[in-house]
């Protein structure tokens, strides 16, 4: 992260410009599309949300916590080679 501190003030770099920075703020985006897909990049670096609630995403988001909880080691070579196929794809 770009953070710093500068006259008593903690800053982040954005661009080309300084912004005042606090830890305690968060940005939620919303969409209207059904099923967006981002990269994985952006996947690791967030916390994707999906209101639309169908048995199987029920499930596939319960395993995901499971494993996650249980097997990080699991959870960490699925990213690994979700970044890599993002990278083959590039």
């Amino acid at each position: 992260r770009a953070i710093f501190k500068q006259g008593g003030r903690t800053l982040i770099r954005l661009g080309d410009s300084d912004v005042d920075y606090d830890r305690n703020f968060h940005l939620y985006m919303a969409t209207k599309i059904p099923n967006p897909h981002y990269l994985p990049e952006v996947c690791i670096k967030v916390t994707l949300i999906n209101f639309t609630v169908t048995m199987e995403g029920l499930e596939d988001q319960l395993l995901g916590t499971v494993v996650r909880k249980e097997k990080p080691s699991i959870e960490e070579r699925k990213n690994r080679l979700l970044l890599s196929m993002a990278a083959d794809q590039k």
